[in-house]
Protein backbone atom coordinates (compact mmCIF):
# COMPACT_ATOMS: atom_id res chain seq x y z
CA UNK A 1 0.00 0.00 0.00
CA UNK A 2 3.46 2.08 -0.37
CA UNK A 3 5.24 4.04 2.25
CA UNK A 4 2.61 6.26 4.42
CA UNK A 5 3.38 10.43 4.63
CA UNK A 6 2.34 11.89 8.20
CA UNK A 7 1.82 14.51 6.85
CA UNK A 8 -0.56 13.53 4.62
CA UNK A 9 -4.25 14.98 4.31
CA UNK A 10 -7.32 13.96 5.96
CA UNK A 11 -10.43 13.06 4.76
CA UNK A 12 -13.21 15.02 5.20
CA UNK A 13 -15.84 14.63 8.30
CA UNK A 14 -19.06 14.27 8.62
CA UNK A 15 -20.76 16.74 11.07
CA UNK A 16 -22.06 15.43 14.61
CA UNK A 17 -25.63 16.00 13.53
CA UNK A 18 -25.11 13.31 10.45
CA UNK A 19 -23.01 10.99 12.82
CA UNK A 20 -26.04 10.98 15.02
CA UNK A 21 -28.44 10.38 12.20
CA UNK A 22 -26.53 7.74 10.36
CA UNK A 23 -25.95 6.00 14.28
CA UNK A 24 -30.01 5.73 14.66
CA UNK A 25 -30.81 5.49 10.91
CA UNK A 26 -28.47 2.63 9.64
CA UNK A 27 -26.09 1.67 12.66
CA UNK A 28 -28.97 0.93 15.21
CA UNK A 29 -31.39 -0.80 12.80
CA UNK A 30 -28.59 -2.89 11.96
CA UNK A 31 -28.62 -4.02 15.73
CA UNK A 32 -32.01 -4.38 15.95
CA UNK A 33 -32.46 -6.18 12.84
CA UNK A 34 -29.75 -8.51 14.19
CA UNK A 35 -26.62 -9.25 12.30
CA UNK A 36 -26.41 -12.61 12.30
CA UNK A 37 -29.78 -13.58 12.00
CA UNK A 38 -32.91 -11.68 11.38
CA UNK A 39 -35.74 -11.04 13.67
CA UNK A 40 -39.38 -11.31 12.14
CA UNK A 41 -40.87 -8.41 13.66
CA UNK A 42 -38.51 -5.94 13.38
CA UNK A 43 -37.33 -7.05 9.81
CA UNK A 44 -41.91 -6.46 9.00
CA UNK A 45 -41.37 -2.97 10.86
CA UNK A 46 -38.18 -1.74 9.03
CA UNK A 47 -39.60 -2.72 6.01
CA UNK A 48 -42.98 -0.41 6.73
CA UNK A 49 -40.96 2.46 7.77
CA UNK A 50 -38.97 2.04 4.69
CA UNK A 51 -36.05 2.31 7.06
CA UNK A 52 -33.85 1.50 4.34
CA UNK A 53 -35.00 4.09 1.87
CA UNK A 54 -34.07 7.00 4.95
CA UNK A 55 -30.79 5.54 5.19
CA UNK A 56 -29.96 5.88 1.72
CA UNK A 57 -31.35 9.33 1.13
CA UNK A 58 -28.86 10.38 4.36
CA UNK A 59 -26.21 9.11 2.87
CA UNK A 60 -26.88 10.45 -0.62
CA UNK A 61 -27.18 14.09 0.85
CA UNK A 62 -23.69 13.37 2.58
CA UNK A 63 -21.72 11.97 -0.50
CA UNK A 64 -22.74 15.08 -1.89
CA UNK A 65 -21.61 17.25 0.53
CA UNK A 66 -18.31 15.62 1.49
CA UNK A 67 -17.40 13.31 -1.74
CA UNK A 68 -16.44 12.36 -4.22
CA UNK A 69 -13.88 10.38 -1.83
CA UNK A 70 -14.42 8.74 1.37
CA UNK A 71 -15.15 11.01 4.69
CA UNK A 72 -15.47 10.14 8.17
CA UNK A 73 -18.99 9.30 9.54
CA UNK A 74 -19.27 8.90 13.63
CA UNK A 75 -21.08 5.44 14.57
CA UNK A 76 -22.05 5.42 17.95
CA UNK A 77 -18.71 6.43 19.74
CA UNK A 78 -16.22 6.20 16.93
CA UNK A 79 -15.71 7.38 13.71
CA UNK A 80 -15.26 5.09 10.61
CA UNK A 81 -14.43 5.63 7.20
CA UNK A 82 -17.53 5.68 4.66
CA UNK A 83 -16.72 4.13 1.62
CA UNK A 84 -18.72 5.24 -1.55
CA UNK A 85 -16.45 5.49 -4.73
CA UNK A 86 -15.97 2.06 -6.64
CA UNK A 87 -12.21 3.07 -6.93
CA UNK A 88 -11.89 3.05 -3.36
CA UNK A 89 -13.89 0.66 -2.76
CA UNK A 90 -11.65 -2.16 -4.96
CA UNK A 91 -8.41 -0.52 -2.93
CA UNK A 92 -9.61 -1.56 0.06
CA UNK A 93 -11.24 -4.95 -0.51
CA UNK A 94 -8.48 -5.61 -3.07
CA UNK A 95 -6.16 -5.39 0.31
CA UNK A 96 -8.18 -7.77 2.53
CA UNK A 97 -7.58 -9.31 4.86
CA UNK A 98 -4.10 -7.37 4.55
CA UNK A 99 -4.14 -4.30 5.51
CA UNK A 100 -7.89 -5.22 5.70
CA UNK A 101 -8.76 -7.32 7.90
CA UNK A 102 -12.18 -8.13 8.06
CA UNK A 103 -12.52 -9.21 11.63
CA UNK A 104 -14.03 -6.03 13.00
CA UNK A 105 -14.91 -6.32 17.08
CA UNK A 106 -18.38 -6.87 16.71
CA UNK A 107 -18.27 -9.35 13.58
CA UNK A 108 -15.75 -11.36 16.08
CA UNK A 109 -17.55 -11.57 19.16
CA UNK A 110 -20.71 -12.31 17.55
CA UNK A 111 -19.39 -14.79 15.33
CA UNK A 112 -17.79 -16.39 18.25
CA UNK A 113 -21.22 -17.85 19.66
CA UNK A 114 -21.08 -19.98 16.72
CA UNK A 115 -18.30 -20.11 14.49
CA UNK A 116 -15.30 -18.75 16.32
CA UNK A 117 -12.53 -20.10 13.93
CA UNK A 118 -14.35 -18.51 10.66
CA UNK A 119 -12.76 -17.51 7.49
CA UNK A 120 -14.01 -14.29 7.54
CA UNK A 121 -12.28 -13.69 10.88
CA UNK A 122 -9.17 -14.82 10.12
CA UNK A 123 -5.76 -13.37 9.38
CA UNK A 124 -2.22 -13.55 8.31
CA UNK A 125 -1.67 -17.38 7.13
CA UNK A 126 -4.41 -18.94 9.47
CA UNK A 127 -7.38 -16.82 6.34
CA UNK A 128 -4.67 -18.43 3.87
CA UNK A 129 -5.46 -21.73 4.93
CA UNK A 130 -8.94 -21.98 5.52
CA UNK A 131 -9.49 -19.69 2.46
CA UNK A 132 -7.58 -22.96 0.60
CA UNK A 133 -9.74 -25.34 1.90
CA UNK A 134 -12.83 -23.92 1.50
CA UNK A 135 -11.86 -23.08 -2.30
CA UNK A 136 -10.78 -26.50 -2.60
CA UNK A 137 -14.34 -28.43 -1.38
CA UNK A 138 -16.35 -25.41 -3.00
CA UNK A 139 -14.60 -25.52 -6.56
CA UNK A 140 -14.51 -21.94 -6.42
CA UNK A 141 -12.05 -21.45 -9.29
CA UNK A 142 -14.03 -23.95 -11.09
CA UNK A 143 -16.83 -23.45 -13.99
CA UNK A 144 -18.91 -26.10 -12.66
CA UNK A 145 -18.69 -28.11 -9.33
CA UNK A 146 -17.76 -31.47 -9.98
CA UNK A 147 -20.79 -32.38 -7.60
CA UNK A 148 -23.05 -30.05 -10.04
CA UNK A 149 -24.91 -32.97 -11.35
CA UNK A 150 -25.89 -34.08 -8.00
CA UNK A 151 -26.92 -30.53 -6.44
CA UNK A 152 -28.99 -30.20 -9.74
CA UNK A 153 -31.48 -33.61 -8.83
CA UNK A 154 -31.59 -32.04 -5.23
CA UNK A 155 -32.63 -28.51 -6.89
CA UNK A 156 -35.36 -29.96 -9.06
CA UNK A 157 -36.60 -31.97 -6.02
CA UNK A 158 -36.99 -28.79 -3.82
CA UNK A 159 -38.56 -27.11 -6.71
CA UNK A 160 -41.29 -29.85 -7.47
CA UNK A 161 -42.32 -29.90 -3.72
CA UNK A 162 -42.96 -25.80 -4.09
CA UNK A 163 -44.37 -25.72 -6.76
CA UNK A 164 -47.39 -27.41 -5.48
CA UNK A 165 -47.76 -25.45 -2.55
CA UNK A 166 -48.09 -21.75 -1.78
CA UNK A 167 -44.79 -20.39 -1.34
CA UNK A 168 -44.46 -18.51 1.66
CA UNK A 169 -41.55 -17.39 3.18
CA UNK A 170 -41.64 -19.70 6.24
CA UNK A 171 -42.07 -22.48 3.87
CA UNK A 172 -39.49 -21.19 1.16
CA UNK A 173 -36.63 -21.09 4.05
CA UNK A 174 -37.66 -24.29 5.51
CA UNK A 175 -37.09 -26.23 1.85
CA UNK A 176 -33.46 -24.09 1.19
CA UNK A 177 -32.49 -25.45 4.18
CA UNK A 178 -33.28 -29.15 3.64
CA UNK A 179 -31.61 -28.50 0.51
CA UNK A 180 -28.73 -27.38 2.38
CA UNK A 181 -28.75 -30.29 4.59
CA UNK A 182 -28.41 -32.69 1.68
CA UNK A 183 -25.48 -30.38 -0.62
CA UNK A 184 -23.09 -30.56 2.41
CA UNK A 185 -23.96 -33.59 4.20
CA UNK A 186 -25.80 -35.62 1.96
CA UNK A 187 -29.58 -37.23 1.63
CA UNK A 188 -29.48 -38.45 5.33
CA UNK A 189 -29.50 -35.14 6.65
CA UNK A 190 -32.38 -34.31 4.63
CA UNK A 191 -34.56 -34.20 7.44
CA UNK A 192 -32.28 -33.16 10.22
CA UNK A 193 -34.22 -30.21 11.03
CA UNK A 194 -32.26 -30.28 14.83
CA UNK A 195 -28.96 -29.45 13.26
CA UNK A 196 -30.30 -26.42 11.27
CA UNK A 197 -32.32 -25.49 14.36
CA UNK A 198 -29.35 -25.52 17.15
CA UNK A 199 -27.56 -23.27 14.23
CA UNK A 200 -30.44 -20.67 14.28
CA UNK A 201 -30.20 -20.71 18.64
CA UNK A 202 -26.70 -20.41 18.34
CA UNK A 203 -26.79 -17.28 15.44
CA UNK A 204 -29.63 -15.77 17.62
CA UNK A 205 -27.32 -15.68 20.77
CA UNK A 206 -24.34 -14.19 18.18
CA UNK A 207 -26.46 -11.19 17.74
CA UNK A 208 -26.03 -10.12 21.46
CA UNK A 209 -22.16 -10.06 20.85
CA UNK A 210 -21.21 -12.74 23.51
CA UNK A 211 -17.21 -12.79 22.56
CA UNK A 212 -17.36 -16.96 23.06
CA UNK A 213 -19.21 -19.73 22.21
CA UNK A 214 -22.67 -20.48 22.68
CA UNK A 215 -23.33 -23.53 25.38
CA UNK A 216 -24.21 -25.88 21.91
CA UNK A 217 -20.99 -24.89 20.36
CA UNK A 218 -18.42 -28.11 21.27
CA UNK A 219 -22.06 -30.64 20.83
CA UNK A 220 -23.13 -28.97 17.45
CA UNK A 221 -19.19 -29.48 15.66
CA UNK A 222 -18.96 -33.07 17.41
CA UNK A 223 -22.32 -34.06 14.98
CA UNK A 224 -20.83 -32.22 11.93
CA UNK A 225 -17.85 -34.32 12.60
CA UNK A 226 -19.73 -37.44 13.29
CA UNK A 227 -21.07 -36.30 9.66
CA UNK A 228 -17.62 -36.51 8.26
CA UNK A 229 -17.05 -40.05 9.57
CA UNK A 230 -18.57 -41.73 6.38
CA UNK A 231 -19.48 -39.48 4.20
CA UNK A 232 -22.04 -39.40 1.23
CA UNK A 233 -20.09 -39.19 -1.83
CA UNK A 234 -23.21 -36.44 -3.62
CA UNK A 235 -22.02 -34.20 -0.75
CA UNK A 236 -19.49 -32.02 0.06
CA UNK A 237 -18.51 -33.39 3.14
CA UNK A 238 -17.11 -36.50 0.83
CA UNK A 239 -14.55 -33.69 -0.32
CA UNK A 240 -13.03 -32.82 3.12
CA UNK A 241 -11.05 -35.41 3.36
CA UNK A 242 -9.17 -34.51 0.51
CA UNK A 243 -8.95 -31.23 1.14
CA UNK A 244 -5.59 -29.27 1.81
CA UNK A 245 -5.52 -28.47 5.58
CA UNK A 246 -3.26 -27.09 8.22
CA UNK A 247 -3.05 -27.14 11.92
CA UNK A 248 -5.76 -23.97 12.45
CA UNK A 249 -8.22 -25.79 9.86
CA UNK A 250 -11.27 -28.12 11.55
CA UNK A 251 -13.29 -28.99 8.91
CA UNK A 252 -16.00 -28.90 11.12
CA UNK A 253 -16.09 -25.29 12.07
CA UNK A 254 -15.25 -24.32 8.82
CA UNK A 255 -18.53 -25.78 7.54
CA UNK A 256 -20.73 -24.16 9.58
CA UNK A 257 -20.59 -20.95 7.42
CA UNK A 258 -21.82 -23.00 4.35
CA UNK A 259 -25.03 -24.08 6.40
CA UNK A 260 -26.28 -20.43 6.97
CA UNK A 261 -24.91 -19.00 3.83
CA UNK A 262 -26.72 -21.71 1.66
CA UNK A 263 -29.84 -22.27 3.97
CA UNK A 264 -30.69 -18.60 4.86
CA UNK A 265 -28.63 -15.30 2.63
CA UNK A 266 -29.24 -17.50 -0.69
CA UNK A 267 -32.93 -18.56 0.16
CA UNK A 268 -33.96 -15.27 1.15
CA UNK A 269 -32.16 -13.97 -2.56
CA UNK A 270 -34.05 -17.10 -4.39
CA UNK A 271 -37.06 -16.22 -3.14
CA UNK A 272 -37.06 -12.40 -3.86
CA UNK A 273 -35.66 -13.30 -7.39
CA UNK A 274 -38.38 -15.38 -7.27
CA UNK A 275 -41.35 -12.52 -6.31
CA UNK A 276 -39.85 -9.66 -8.74
CA UNK A 277 -40.20 -12.14 -11.47
CA UNK A 278 -43.43 -13.21 -10.93
CA UNK A 279 -44.26 -8.92 -11.04
CA UNK A 280 -42.46 -8.41 -14.03
CA UNK A 281 -43.63 -10.19 -17.22
CA UNK A 282 -41.16 -8.82 -20.01
CA UNK A 283 -37.83 -10.29 -17.88
CA UNK A 284 -40.03 -13.46 -16.70
CA UNK A 285 -40.56 -13.81 -20.69
CA UNK A 286 -36.51 -13.39 -21.38
CA UNK A 287 -36.22 -16.14 -18.88
CA UNK A 288 -38.60 -18.81 -20.29
CA UNK A 289 -36.91 -18.36 -24.01
CA UNK A 290 -33.84 -19.01 -22.51
CA UNK A 291 -34.81 -21.97 -21.06
CA UNK A 292 -36.46 -23.20 -23.97
CA UNK A 293 -33.10 -24.05 -25.38
CA UNK A 294 -30.85 -25.23 -22.26
CA UNK A 295 -31.02 -29.27 -20.87
CA UNK A 296 -32.27 -28.17 -17.27
CA UNK A 297 -31.36 -31.34 -15.91
CA UNK A 298 -27.99 -31.17 -16.75
CA UNK A 299 -25.07 -28.92 -14.92
CA UNK A 300 -24.17 -27.27 -18.01
CA UNK A 301 -27.79 -26.64 -19.18
CA UNK A 302 -28.20 -24.59 -15.96
CA UNK A 303 -24.85 -23.06 -15.95
CA UNK A 304 -26.11 -21.80 -19.81
CA UNK A 305 -28.87 -19.88 -18.00
CA UNK A 306 -26.87 -16.33 -17.94
CA UNK A 307 -29.65 -14.41 -17.72
CA UNK A 308 -31.30 -16.13 -14.70
CA UNK A 309 -28.32 -16.25 -13.22
CA UNK A 310 -28.63 -12.11 -13.78
CA UNK A 311 -32.33 -12.15 -12.29
CA UNK A 312 -30.37 -13.90 -8.48
CA UNK A 313 -27.57 -10.96 -8.98
CA UNK A 314 -30.29 -8.15 -9.45
CA UNK A 315 -32.28 -9.53 -6.52
CA UNK A 316 -29.20 -9.35 -4.43
CA UNK A 317 -28.05 -6.00 -5.84
CA UNK A 318 -31.30 -4.73 -5.46
CA UNK A 319 -32.10 -5.94 -1.54
CA UNK A 320 -28.58 -6.91 -0.39
CA UNK A 321 -29.11 -8.83 2.25
CA UNK A 322 -25.55 -8.00 3.93
CA UNK A 323 -26.92 -3.64 4.30
CA UNK A 324 -23.54 -2.92 5.06
CA UNK A 325 -19.92 -4.55 6.36
CA UNK A 326 -16.78 -3.29 7.42
CA UNK A 327 -12.79 -3.81 7.03
CA UNK A 328 -10.42 -2.46 9.94
CA UNK A 329 -6.74 -1.61 9.68
CA UNK A 330 -4.41 -3.46 10.99
CA UNK A 331 -1.48 -0.47 10.52
CA UNK A 332 -1.92 2.85 9.05
CA UNK A 333 -2.69 3.15 5.01
CA UNK A 334 -1.92 5.70 2.43
CA UNK A 335 -4.82 5.91 0.29
CA UNK A 336 -4.62 6.91 -3.40
CA UNK A 337 -5.45 10.42 -2.82
CA UNK A 338 -2.57 10.75 0.00
CA UNK A 339 -5.07 10.75 2.78
CA UNK A 340 -4.15 8.28 5.80
CA UNK A 341 -6.25 6.19 7.36
CA UNK A 342 -4.62 5.12 10.69
CA UNK A 343 -4.15 1.71 12.43
CA UNK A 344 -7.07 0.51 14.23
CA UNK A 345 -9.78 2.82 12.20
CA UNK A 346 -12.51 1.29 10.80
CA UNK A 347 -13.81 1.07 6.97
CA UNK A 348 -17.39 0.72 6.20
CA UNK A 349 -19.16 -0.17 3.09
CA UNK A 350 -23.04 0.83 2.84
CA UNK A 351 -24.36 -1.79 0.17
CA UNK A 352 -27.90 0.11 0.22
CA UNK A 353 -26.56 2.96 -1.07
CA UNK A 354 -23.92 1.39 -2.40
CA UNK A 355 -25.99 -0.47 -4.79
CA UNK A 356 -28.12 1.65 -5.70
CA UNK A 357 -26.44 5.22 -6.19
CA UNK A 358 -28.59 7.20 -8.95
CA UNK A 359 -25.27 9.40 -9.88
CA UNK A 360 -23.37 6.12 -11.15
CA UNK A 361 -26.26 3.83 -11.93
CA UNK A 362 -28.55 4.19 -14.63
CA UNK A 363 -30.48 1.18 -13.80
CA UNK A 364 -30.20 1.96 -10.26
CA UNK A 365 -34.07 1.14 -9.10
CA UNK A 366 -34.97 -1.32 -11.98
CA UNK A 367 -35.04 -5.07 -12.25
CA UNK A 368 -32.52 -5.20 -14.68
CA UNK A 369 -30.68 -8.70 -15.15
CA UNK A 370 -29.05 -8.24 -18.86
CA UNK A 371 -26.77 -6.17 -17.41
CA UNK A 372 -25.09 -9.03 -15.53
CA UNK A 373 -24.87 -10.27 -18.80
CA UNK A 374 -24.29 -7.79 -21.56
CA UNK A 375 -23.74 -4.77 -19.32
CA UNK A 376 -21.04 -4.59 -16.75
CA UNK A 377 -22.45 -4.92 -13.77
CA UNK A 378 -20.32 -8.01 -13.27
CA UNK A 379 -17.38 -5.89 -12.98
CA UNK A 380 -18.97 -2.82 -11.23
CA UNK A 381 -17.07 -2.53 -7.58
CA UNK A 382 -19.84 -1.04 -6.49
CA UNK A 383 -22.08 -3.89 -6.08
CA UNK A 384 -20.56 -6.04 -3.27
CA UNK A 385 -23.40 -8.78 -1.83
CA UNK A 386 -20.96 -11.29 -1.56
CA UNK A 387 -18.40 -8.72 -1.10
CA UNK A 388 -15.16 -8.92 -3.75
CA UNK A 389 -11.55 -8.69 -4.11
CA UNK A 390 -9.49 -11.50 -2.41
CA UNK A 391 -11.93 -11.99 0.29
CA UNK A 392 -14.75 -12.72 -2.36
CA UNK A 393 -17.12 -15.13 -0.41
CA UNK A 394 -15.36 -18.50 -2.22
CA UNK A 395 -19.17 -20.15 -2.35
CA UNK A 396 -20.29 -17.19 -4.68
CA UNK A 397 -20.16 -19.48 -7.77
CA UNK A 398 -21.27 -22.51 -6.43
CA UNK A 399 -24.54 -19.83 -4.36
CA UNK A 400 -25.56 -18.77 -8.08
CA UNK A 401 -25.88 -21.83 -9.81
CA UNK A 402 -27.71 -23.60 -6.87
CA UNK A 403 -30.11 -20.32 -6.93
CA UNK A 404 -30.23 -20.85 -10.89
CA UNK A 405 -31.52 -24.39 -10.31
CA UNK A 406 -33.82 -23.70 -7.94
CA UNK A 407 -35.55 -20.96 -10.12
CA UNK A 408 -35.36 -23.07 -13.90
CA UNK A 409 -36.91 -26.38 -11.74
CA UNK A 410 -40.02 -23.69 -10.25
CA UNK A 411 -40.59 -21.72 -13.59
CA UNK A 412 -40.14 -24.84 -15.45
CA UNK A 413 -43.72 -26.11 -13.68
CA UNK A 414 -45.72 -23.35 -13.77
CA UNK A 415 -45.93 -18.96 -13.78
CA UNK A 416 -45.12 -17.50 -10.59
CA UNK A 417 -48.09 -15.58 -9.18
CA UNK A 418 -47.38 -13.09 -6.57
CA UNK A 419 -49.69 -11.63 -4.16
CA UNK A 420 -49.06 -9.76 -0.65
CA UNK A 421 -46.91 -6.85 -2.81
CA UNK A 422 -46.68 -4.91 -5.45
CA UNK A 423 -43.59 -4.59 -7.75
CA UNK A 424 -44.36 -2.24 -10.65
CA UNK A 425 -42.08 -2.72 -13.39
CA UNK A 426 -43.02 0.99 -14.85
CA UNK A 427 -41.72 2.79 -11.39
CA UNK A 428 -38.71 2.43 -9.12
CA UNK A 429 -38.52 -0.60 -6.81
CA UNK A 430 -38.91 -0.26 -3.24
CA UNK A 431 -35.61 -0.13 -1.33
CA UNK A 432 -37.08 -2.92 1.00
CA UNK A 433 -38.67 -6.17 0.21
CA UNK A 434 -39.67 -7.76 3.35
CA UNK A 435 -39.60 -11.73 2.50
CA UNK A 436 -42.96 -12.17 5.17
CA UNK A 437 -44.55 -9.58 3.27
CA UNK A 438 -45.79 -11.95 0.36
CA UNK A 439 -46.39 -15.01 -1.56
CA UNK A 440 -46.19 -17.12 -4.69
CA UNK A 441 -48.43 -19.50 -6.50
CA UNK A 442 -47.05 -21.51 -9.13
CA UNK A 443 -49.78 -21.45 -11.82
CA UNK A 444 -49.25 -24.56 -13.44
CA UNK A 445 -48.65 -23.74 -17.64
CA UNK A 446 -51.52 -24.66 -19.93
Amino acid sequence: MGVVDPVAEDFPHASVLEGIRFTAQIGAPNVILGLFTKRELPSRVAATLGTDYLGYRLVEGMVRSYGPGPFYVRVARDEALLLHNPDDIKFVLNGSPDPFASDLEPKRKGMAAFQPDALTISRGEIWADRRKFAEYVLDSTKPLHRLAQAFVNVAKETAEQLATETIRWQNFNAAFQRLTRRVVFGDRAADDTQLTETLIDMMSAGNKLPGEPAPEDAEFIQRIEGDLVHPDPNSLASLVASAPTAPDVKPATQMVHWLFAMGDTLAVNVFRALGVLGTHGEQRHEVEVEMANKDIGSPKGIAGLEYLAGCVSEAMRLWPATTMFGRVAIRDVQFPSGAVLPEGRQVLIYNVFNHRNRDRIPYADKFSPGEWVSGDAGSNWSFNFMSHGTQVCPGYGLSIFLGQAVLAHLIDRGTPEVSGTRLDPTKPLPYSLDPYGFRVDMKPLS
